[in-house]
């Protein structure tokens, strides 16, 4: 099994929020390094998969890249880091869709830089992609988004999906992702189109503002998630989407997880 994991970093203001702070409350700097941690510690922990990272610079600066090629220095798989030549959210943005468009790997993983992953969640994400598809002989293509969203089981926003189990937890089908999603190459091929128009045309809601003309996750790629793929997340957590309260897991320590899944894990880089 083949995976590119696409990663875009800034670690300037947050675009959301308008300086509102995060629950982990720490500087991006930081924020970024502790989650490229642990999703190299992941990476590291999957026995089977063929890993490569590629990471989108968008003006991080010298001190956060310095450390980023420190960390990958304990990573068993290559990397590559690409400085964008345009700034600014939305070109990163299509710049990690069009490189998961392009990807001849198995599997993708478009991810932001402020999830913080469990030792065993690229592992579990691959193996259960797989496991899903032929354990329900599911007649659609797959997409996994690795966090229990709170804001999903609000009363108004409840999607009636079906739940599935495979060996190590249950997975709930929804049709809400970020920007961070594991699937194949085919689906960003099949409907670059929108993911096209949400990386150029999304920007964040504002008081006031018409939401008919605001372009977002909804009204683009949520539509295929509804129609045409299977998007399922797992219960519990996989990652944390370290933002605001609103997206904060209530059923996981989260300051215990930084704790536990920031630091270099040499054992398990050293399992084979």
């Amino acid at each position: 099994m083949k995976l590119d994991i696409i990663i875009r970093i800034h670690d300037g203001q947050n675009i959301h929020g308008k300086g509102k702070p995060r629950y982990i409350d720490i500087p991006k700097k930081d924020l970024i390094i502790g989650c490229m941690t642990s999703l190299i510690n992941s990476a590291n922990f999957a026995k089977s998969a063929e890993i490569n990272f590629v990471i989108l610079n968008d003006r991080c600066t010298e001190d956060c890249i310095k450390k980023i090629h420190d960390i990958f220095t304990y990573s068993k798989h290559p990397y590559q880091l690409v400085d964008l030549k345009i700034p600014g959210f939305n070109h990163s943005a299509f710049k990690q869709f069009e490189y998961c468009k392009n990807s001849t790997a198995d599997l993708v993983y478009s991810v932001e830089d402020d999830y913080l992953h469990c030792t065993e969640a690229i592992p579990e994400m691959i193996s259960s992609f797989n496991f899903l598809k032929l354990q329900y002989n599911l007649k659609k293509e797959l997409c996994v988004f690795p966090f229990d969203n709170p804001e999903d089981y609000v009363p108004n926003q409840i999607y009636p999906g079906r739940v599935f189990r495979t060996l190590r937890r249950h997975w709930r089908e929804g049709i809400w992702t970020t920007f961070t999603m594991m699937t194949t190459p085919k689906i960003f091929q099949d409907n670059w189109e929108l993911f096209e128009r949400l990386s150029l045309k999304y920007k964040p809601f504002a008081p006031g503002e018409d939401p008919e003309t605001l372009v977002d996750e909804s009204n683009t790629i949520g539509k295929i998630w509804e129609n045409d793929v299977i998007r399922v997340n797992p219960i519990p957590s996989l990652a944390l989407h370290v933002q605001f309260e609103d997206q904060r897991d209530p059923f996981i320590n989260h300051l215990q997880w930084w704790n536990k899944y920031t630091k270099i894990n040499t054992f398990e880089i050293n399992y084979e």
